[in-house]
This record gives C-alpha cells, sequence and structure tokens, in this order.
C-alpha cells in the first residue's frame, strides 16, 4: 500500500530528499507542504522533475488532507527566514514554526508520525510532544541518526571494509555529538579490542580525528549520510523491517523531560525505546553534561529567554 508523506519546508534540504526520492522511485506520495496558494518557479521545477519516477507521486500544496498523512517530515522555513538569526532565536523561530504545522494537523486528525530534519531537533521534539497530544512513539527526530552513519563509513574506509560491517551509534546532538566508541563493534568484534592489537591499522588517534570530524560536519556535508538515513527511516516505518538506530526521542533527566539522540528501535509501531547503553565511565559524565546542556536551552526557550 502506497505510503502518504507529507515534507515541509523550502530549505536545500528538503529539496534535494524530493530529488533523491524522485531517482529511488520507491511507492511513496510525496505531499509538498506550501505555506502560499502560488507556487514559486523554484516549486514548480521540482514537481517537473517529479514526471521521471514511474511509482513515486510527488504534489504541492497549501492545503493537505492530514487524516490521510502517515509521515510528516518538518524541515527548516528557509534559508532566507533564517539565516541572520541567533541561536535562540532560530530555535524559536523554528518552534513557532512547528507549532503552526502541529496545530493545523491535529486540528484536521492527523494521527501520523513526525520526524524533525533540522540539526537542533531536541526542543522541536520536546515542544510537539508538550502541545500536540500525539503519544512518545509518535515523534522523533534524525537527531545523530546521520552522523553515525558518517562514523561507520569513516572507520569501514580506514579498515578497508564493508560498512555493513561496523556498528557505531553517536549520543547527544548534531552539534555536540558523543561517539560510544566503547559499544562499538566491527565484524560483531569490540571495536576498542582493535587498538590493542599490535600492527593494528586502528588507533586512539584515528577515533579522535573521527570525532573531530563529526564536529565539524555541516548539513551540506551531510547531505549524504542525511538521505541514507531518511532511507533507512522509512523502511523501518513502511516495511516489517524495525530498525536498531540512533534518533532525537524525549527521555527524562532528573525528573525534567528532554530530548536526545540515543539507540531506540524504529518499527511500523513508531520509537520504542531500548535497554540504556552500557557506555564507560568517560562516555557517561560526558553524555550527562550533552543531557544537562540540552535541558538549559529548552528552559531558556521555555522561558522565552
Amino acid at each position: 500500500m502506497t505510503k502518504n508523506v507529507l515534507i515541509c519546508g523550502n530549505d536545500p534540504l528538503v529539496e534535494a530528499i524530493l530529488q533523491h526520492n524522485i531517482i529511488e522511485d520507491k511507492s511513496i506520495n510525496f505531499i509538498w507542504y506550501q505555506k502560499e496558494v502560488e507556487l514559486s518557479d523554484a516549486v514548480q521545477d521540482v514537481l517537473t522533475s517529479g514526471v521521471l519516477a514511474k511509482n513515486l507521486g510527488l504534489t504541492a500544496t497549501n492545503t493537505p488532507d492530514w487524516s490521510s498523512i502517515d509521515l510528516l517530515l518538518i524541515g527548516d522555513l528557509g534559508v532566507t527566514e533564517n539565516a541572520n538569526l541567533e541561536f535562540q532565536q532560530k530555535s524559536r523561530s523554528e518552534i513557532h514554526w512547528t507549532q503552526v504545522i502541529m496545530n493545523q494537523a491535529m486540528a484536521n486528525n492527523f494521527a501520523g508520525k513526525v520526524c524533525f530534519l533540522t540539526g537542533h531537533c531536541e526542543e522541536q521534539v520536546f515542544s510537539a510532544l508538550h502541545f500536540s497530544g500525539l503519544p512518545n512513539n509518535a515523534i522523533f527526530g534524525l537527531g545523530t541518526f546521520p552522523l553515525s552513519i558518517l562514523a561507520e563509513k569513516l572507520i569501514s574506509n580506514i579498515l578497508k571494509i564493508d560498512a555493513r560491517q561496523v556498528h557505531v551509534s553517536v549520543l547527544g546532538t548534531s552539534a555536540n555529538a558523543l561517539p560510544a566508541w566503547s559499544r562499538g563493534l566491527v565484524a560483531g568484534t569490540p571495536l576498542l579490542s582493535l587498538i590493542a592489537q599490535e600492527n593494528s591499522l586502528f588507533s586512539q588517534d584515528e577515533l579522535t580525528t573521527i570525532e573531530e570530524q563529526l564536529n565539524r560536519c555541516s548539513k551540506r556535508s551531510l547531505l549524504p549520510a542525511i538521505l541514507d538515513a531518511l532511507d533507512r527511516v522509512f523502511e523501518a516505518l513502511f516495511t516489517p523491517f524495525a530498525q536498531s538506530i540512533p534518533l532525537t526521542h524525549q527521555v527524562e533527566l532528573g525528573g525534567e523531560k528532554i530530548a536526545i539522540s540515543e539507540p531506540v528501535l524504529l518499527s511500523t509501531q513508531g520509537v520504542s525505546t531500548l535497554p540504556t547503553v552500557n557506555l564507560s565511565e568517560d562516555e557517561k559524565q560526558r553524555f550527562v553534561g550533552i543531557k544537562t546542556d540540552v535541558l538549559s536551552e529548552i528552559q531558556a526557550l521555555v522561558r522565552g529567554q
């Protein structure tokens, strides 16, 4: 059965997602949400390219049939509207954008899943869960999932093996990424055990370099990994093949609710929590620090600072 995906936003990432899926040509019906009735030339250009797909549907509208939407993808408002805003201003702008979209959705019987595509999606996930009335399993963000894909690829390049043999979860946020090296696996072997081997191709310096690369990534440099991550999200939500992947979802910190990226099980039912990841002591301390920073950012936004 064809799934209906409503994608919101007019930034380059949204256009790239649509063009990528035109090429992939899966049986998905994409509806591009527009704030205005009249479509811009840029939107018309993307819609025109949709004729290349045989199985994928692509339309644009400002009056979607919300009750028929299976997945709502929320990207940025657009570069021109947000480019010069400070972090707090941009976060408030994104949350307002989220509220506008979610209010329309909930007023029109939306009952699907919601995935945020923005770089700082922690506040949006928290906010959407706070006022939408949707269950916890229905709302999540891509978060650090693309960074995890990149980390696995960088390690596979060093070891000259298939990236599918490498498993690494990057925790935290896109701006403050924490690779869980202590839980990493290479062909079922603990990643850190490779460092201890004599004449190993891998060293602690390599891990440090990779971590630095992860924290330098821009949305543009991560684009291939973002597209790969979304492909896997579609597979988990729309097929029987659930996946254990790091996504931004709601957790508790000292009795307070926040949103953070950590491994979850994504399936047709949405997001399910997994047992707590058994990190090293250093990773635990760093992860708590990242969560505390996110809590401070959420509290500042709630206070309107």
